[in-house]
């Protein structure tokens, strides 16, 4: 897949380009299903799938100092649509300026100046240009005007739930991993670089691979049954069976109130990741989590000794979760 960064960086329009755009944040079913008729009608005419998106998000150059809830990184975003079969990105750096421009200049620069797109493919939400003024029925009408093909795709539901990043972020934020792991297509992560943290799953005899939260959607602290993978490692004595570097484990996303006094000042919350039945040595390798279910809240423990038989109930927890699916 060609990444372009920003329009004025692209050559000269690829042939027959079918055209999407969109923020996509997520890649989730509905903008997979916009994909797949955008991959679909390229691939009957010998065309190119180009989408068009953003970096950064939108509401972060609009809303300075609003901390956007993302469900994907910029790259993870990337990596998702090549692995969908998509021809050609364009990441278009997104500020004030940018968001300035009228919807028919939008139209008229960039879809057919400079793409010569032949075919634009958008959701039942679309809207474009400045102040999202471009709504779809303006939209259809610079289309029919200058002979684009414009499809515009239904909302897509599963289990009569319509699928939106938003609502998948209600979910998320409510901790209902599996409603919103169901309307994304595959489990929520988060991915880094595991970084030393101050041993206490050592000392409690359940060591943890920490990964720092600053880039995407925070979930609500607490305990989640997931799936590790480490990158670069060789398997443990506990893989799972079908794929041998992923390991079953529990998480817990928070700050650690136990090892805090009361009215201290709240420390940066970390995801602690404990790989269970297995030891590896991840300080400093790439590491990715995957949400399957909140377990419990994080709170409070008198000490080690009441937080060490709780973590035994979450690994119980856990294993039975794993055993059953």
């Amino acid at each position: 897949m060609q990444v372009i960064q920003g329009i004025e960086n692209l050559d000269r329009s690829p042939p027959g380009v079918i055209l999407t755009i969109g923020n996509f944040d997520g890649v989730h079913r509905g903008h997979q299903e916009i994909i797949r008729l955008a991959l679909e009608k390229a691939r009957r005419n010998g065309g190119t799938c180009v989408v068009f998106t953003f970096r950064p998000h939108p509401q972060t150059a609009l809303k300075p100092g609003v901390h956007v809830q993302l469900l994907s990184t910029y790259d993870e975003k990337l990596e998702l649509l090549s692995q969908l079969g998509v021809d050609m990105v364009i990441e278009q750096p997104f500020s004030r300026e940018f968001s300035s421009i009228e919807c028919e200049d939008f139209f008229n620069d960039i879809i057919l100046h400079r793409l010569s797109a032949g075919s634009v493919i958008v959701g039942y939400d679309f809207s474009f240009g400045k102040e999202r003024r471009g709504h779809l029925a303006c939209l259809e009408s610079l289309c029919k005007s200058t002979g684009v093909e414009l499809t515009i795709v239904p909302p897509q539901r599963r289990d009569g739930e319509v699928v939106s990043s938003s609502r998948i972020r209600q979910h998320l934020l409510s901790g209902e991993i599996e409603e919103a792991n169901h309307l994304l297509g595959r489990p929520f992560s988060y991915r880094g670089i595991v970084i030393k943290g101050e041993r206490r799953g050592h000392q409690l005899g359940f060591p943890t691979a920490n990964l720092k939260l600053d880039a995407k959607l925070t979930l609500p602290f607490g305990v989640y049954a997931t799936i590790a993978i480490p990158q670069g490692i060789e398997p443990g004595p506990n893989p799972l069976i079908a794929q041998p570097r992923e390991y079953f484990s529990v998480t817990n996303i928070g700050t650690r109130p136990t090892f805090q006094a009361e009215g201290e000042l709240t420390i940066p919350a970390l995801a602690e990741t404990h790989l269970i039945g297995t030891t590896l040595d991840l300080y400093g390798n790439s590491l990715e989590v995957r949400f399957l279910k909140q377990l419990r809240h994080e709170r409070r423990f008198s000490g080690m000794d009441e937080l060490k038989r709780q973590i035994g109930l979450d690994i119980e927890a856990a294993q039975k979760l794993f055993r059953s699916s």
